[in-house]
């Protein structure tokens, strides 16, 4: 499955709506408190685990292939605090799927280069 899923607008609207709703449910709190801006941790009292169920309910429900791995990795590089950062990283593993393997190892790329070259291997 190489194709990529691109979502609309719409989709975006839907996807933070479905957002807001898992938090409330999950957490419970009124809907209506929580906006792009509310810090999931700080302001809802959620944590890391809470992010990660939801985003295995994202992958069943858009049909994508990512392991647990992957996804902390795009975590350790994207670091999520608020509703809207949360939204951003939903979009993307939906969005980009498989590609966010190839994003994470092509973002290793230069530092290990970097560390080489400062290690100075000379021939």
């Amino acid at each position: 499955m190489n194709e990529k899923l691109k979502l609309t607008d719409k989709d975006k609207e839907k996807l933070f709506e479905e957002i807001r709703q898992y938090l409330a449910d999950e957490l419970e709190v009124d809907k209506e408190e929580i906006t792009e801006n509310t810090n999931i941790i700080d302001d809802l009292g959620g944590d890391s685990i809470l992010f990660l169920e939801m985003i295995e309910e994202f992958k069943e429900k858009y049909g994508i292939n990512l392991e647990v791995r992957t996804i902390g990795q795009y975590m350790l590089k994207n670091p999520v605090y608020t509703v809207g950062e949360t939204l951003n990283a939903v979009f993307d593993i939906i969005e980009k799927g498989e590609e966010l393997i190839k994003e994470i190892e092509v973002g290793e790329e230069p530092i290990v280069q970097q560390i080489q070259k400062e290690g100075g291997t000379s021939s």
